[in-house]
């Protein structure tokens, strides 16, 4: 699973969940605002929530690792709605992250680490957009939504082969 694999810190299994997910981060993102906060602001701390859902995630939860980490996301969005929203409360955007260094192995505690992570997935997605073409991008956020090879090959008029075939090159791209 890759869960496990990224909670053991592999790179490139938290880079097929992001883009498995990101989609679905991005939707749930629009339905959420708060002063000093744009959409991309919530959609990085979206793809946060997921890196802490991964390395929080027990499969013997009795819920599916997709659920489990919406839940965090949505919680994370409704705090950071709430601390927005608090009276005489700062700007997000102008509170700089302070946290505890309590175990140096966990990026969530290190405030560089968290930094360059956020930076890292600003820029994952920036490459999304300027790397993917406009049927790409629309296969891409299908597969994302968890539409099958079929649904997506009748939605686009194309085989579910070719379907296939662009989600491998999208995955070449992206790995570029």
């Amino acid at each position: 699973m890759l869960c496990a694999l990224s909670k053991k810190g592999d790179g490139k299994a938290f880079e097929e969940i992001t883009i498995r997910y990101i989609k679905l981060i991005c939707s749930v993102a629009k339905k959420y605002s708060a002063y000093g906060y744009e959409i991309q602001d919530f959609v990085q701390e979206g793809l946060l929530s997921f890196l802490l859902a991964c390395k929080t995630y027990s499969a013997d939860c009795g819920s599916s690792y997709k659920n489990y980490a919406v839940k965090c996301t949505k919680n994370r969005f409704a705090d950071i709605v709430k601390k927005a929203n608090a009276k005489g409360s700062v700007p997000a955007n102008k509170i700089v992250p302070i946290q505890t260094v309590e175990d140096e192995q966990d990026p969530l505690n290190n405030v560089e680490d968290y930094v360059l992570e956020r930076e890292y997935l600003k820029t994952f997605l920036q490459h999304i957009s300027s790397t993917l073409n406009e049927e790409e991008r629309s296969i891409f956020q299908m597969y994302i939504k968890g539409f099958s090879y079929k649904d997506i090959a009748q939605k686009v008029g194309i085989s579910p082969k070719s379907v296939d075939n662009t989600l491998q090159k999208i995955k070449r791209k992206l790995r570029q």
